[in-house]
């Protein structure tokens, strides 16, 4: 397998998240079987325990969730929270897990997203969910599961952008509604490694998300 770094530089691989495939997944499979990843690998004062992998040394400290997937993040930076969140959030996508995908997501957006996506294409956010489980599904090769992310604070943040668009397809004020009623919002740049057919790939690069906070909450958009 090529270095982790190494596909990171070369990939050309950014997904887009509303790609319209068809998904042909039995929804009776769906169920959901995510364990919260609340504790991996802790130190004696149950902090995340990171080390450092001699063969692969630019890539810095990871830590292991509770899942088993690898997390590499500077916890000054980025909350072992947010790292919970994104992985609950991709393992919902390896495992089309509607229900799991909705816990994640921010639930004003949720009830917008569903309302645009009904009224503008006549299908609603689970069909929407389900193309792109099979857009990632493609992209990885066959069906997957999620191996690693990465994740570092982009060099500019592109949040005001992000929302812009979404008041452009909801109606100006979303942003405004999201600041007032969430306690922190957080601008996070991701990668997230995959394996399918044996084979580790690089499975989303330098993909930006946002997360809202609130009551002790994270949700993120999209």
């Amino acid at each position: 397998m090529k270095k982790f770094t190494e596909r990171l530089l070369a990939a050309l691989c950014a997904v887009c998240i509303m790609t319209a495939v068809s998904c042909s997944d039995d929804k009776s499979e769906k169920e959901s079987s995510f364990s919260e990843p609340a504790a991996g690998a802790v130190d004696a004062d149950g902090n995340p325990e990171f080390v450092t992998n001699p063969d692969e040394p630019d890539l810095g400290e990871y830590t292991v969730s509770a899942g088993g997937i690898k997390l590499y993040y500077d916890p000054d930076d980025v909350s072992a929270e947010i790292m919970a969140l994104l992985e609950k959030y991709f393992v919902a996508y390896s495992q089309s897990d509607y229900e799991t995908y909705t816990e994640c997501v921010y639930p004003d957006y949720i009830t917008k997203m569903s309302e645009y996506l009904e009224k503008d294409f006549g299908y609603g956010l689970e069909q929407s969910f389900e193309t792109q489980c099979e857009n990632l599904r493609t992209n990885a090769g066959g069906d997957f599961t999620v191996t690693r992310i990465k994740t570092e604070l982009p060099e500019e943040s592109g949040m005001d952008d992000f929302f812009a668009s979404l008041d452009e397809v909801f109606g100006e004020g979303f942003y405004d509604s999201v600041k007032a009623d969430s306690d922190a919002l957080y601008d996070v740049m991701f990668y997230v490694m995959a394996e399918a057919n044996g084979e580790e790939t690089l499975l989303i690069s330098e993909f930006e998300i946002v997360f809202a906070e609130k009551d002790g909450k994270f949700y993120t958009f999209g």
